[in-house]
């Protein structure tokens, strides 16, 4: 998770830009579709839970920087990148509560540490839908697998990139402590999600929002 640090004024308008997307994310989500299949609402509360236990165990000696499973690359395939952001926005609310993150931080991890590598990895997907064969093998092991390392990629890198900015750490600690082991995190990474894509793939397809059995299965 991030902190926010002495960065003045602009801690205002990082929590401004985060309430207005979880507004306008509550707002746009078809809230009455979810409400006629009650599934939804098992997976939802499941995958706050789960989260919140993998953003729980984290590893690391200084503070915010820590390596841990993000499952971004599970949620955003499973539900799509509105609801994918909102289980964070709950996530990092319990991390709150839990006394992992100060409430002040909460903003600037959701914007940061959660909007960001859910939104590259739906982009992600996108390219792969578009540009490779529909084949079950490419979505499982390009748009899970390989999705979740480069998404955790995106996630460190953007973590030592905002402490480097603001100030928090010296290039020296962040390198050391942090980056240098930037490629053991890539590994379970994209086990864990590819494993959970897989398994849905091959018993609960449609439970994906991302999935097109038609497509997928007509090769």
């Amino acid at each position: 998770m991030l902190t926010l640090g002495e960065i003045g004024l602009s801690a205002y308008a990082i929590h401004a830009l985060a309430v207005l997307l979880v507004g306008y994310l509550v707002g746009s989500v078809n809230w009455a579709t979810l409400r006629q299949y009650p599934a939804t609402h098992h997976f939802l509360y499941a995958s706050v839970i789960v989260l919140a236990g993998f953003w729980l165990m984290k590893a690391g000696i200084y503070p915010g920087l820590h390596f841990h499973i993000l499952g971004v690359a599970a949620v955003t395939l499973l539900m799509g990148w509105r609801l994918a952001i909102l289980v964070y926005a709950a996530v990092l609310a319990l991390m709150v509560v839990a006394g992992q993150i100060a409430l002040q931080d909460w903003s600037v991890s959701l914007l940061l540490g959660a909007m960001l590598p859910v939104w590259f990895c739906y982009q992600f997907y996108v390219q792969v839908y578009r540009r490779l064969p529909h084949n079950p093998f490419v979505y499982i092991l390009v748009a899970g697998f390989l999705n979740a390392a480069v998404s955790q990629v995106v996630y460190i890198t953007t973590l030592s990139g905002w402490y480097l900015v603001t100030g928090t750490y010296t290039s020296e600690i962040v390198w050391a402590n942090y980056l240098s082991y930037l490629i053991l995190a890539l590994f379970p990474e994209g086990v864990i999600n590819g494993m959970f894509i897989s398994g849905m793939v091959i018993f609960h397809p449609r439970w994906l929002s991302t999935f097109d059995e038609d497509s997928y299965f007509s090769q």
